[in-house]
This record gives structure tokens, sequence and C-alpha cells, in this order.
């Protein structure tokens, strides 16, 4: 306990930026998988095209990278959804095959 007391200076600082750099993490990864942002300049490719700002050929290619990455993203969040439901399911069996012995007073 001295001992926490003493580091404190130092390992303060440090979860806190260890915090910090996990928040930061958590909205890198929820965004990297976010679809919106996709779907929005999928829209807008769409717009410059109708509107003669794009050629045909620039817009199909920009399309397909556009698709490819939405078809990333929701293979992601399927492979993200089977992970966790095999973590719960796992967690599920693991307290159905819980064993209790009880020893008896005398033996123990």
């Amino acid at each position: 306990m001295l001992l926490r007391l003493l580091t404190l200076p130092l390992s303060a600082p440090i979860a806190g930026i260890r915090y910090c750099l996990e928040k930061v993490a958590e909205v890198a990864e929820r965004e990297m998988w976010d679809e919106e942002p996709v779907r929005e300049q999928l829209i807008l490719e769409n717009e410059a095209f109708e509107e003669g700002r794009i050629d045909e050929p620039t817009f199909r290619e920009r399309e397909a990278e556009l698709l490819t990455r939405l078809r990333e993203i929701k293979a992601h969040r399927i492979e993200a959804a089977r992970a966790e439901a095999e973590e719960q399911a796992g967690a599920a069996v693991d307290e159905k095959r819980r064993v209790v012995i009880e020893i008896p007073d005398e033996l123990g």
C-alpha cells in the first residue's frame, strides 16, 4: 500500500495516458468500421457523375472501390457478431459445466 502511494506521482499520469489512448483506439476502431461515411461518399460520387463532373470510367472505378469497402465492413461486422456470440456461448457452456464438490467437515 505504501509503495502505491509513493509511486502515485508516476503511476497516475501513466494510467491517465493509457486511458486516453484506449479511448482514442476505441473511437478509431468504431470510425474505421462505420459504413455511413462510405455510403455518403458513394452518394456524392453518384451525384458528381450525374452532374457530369466526372466521367463514367472514373465513376465506375470509384464506385467499385466504395462497394468493396462496404462489403469489407459488412463482413467485419458479421465476423465480430459471430465472435461475440461464440464468446457468450462459451461462457454459457462454462457455467453449465461447473462442478461443485463439497467435502464433509469430517473429511476436511
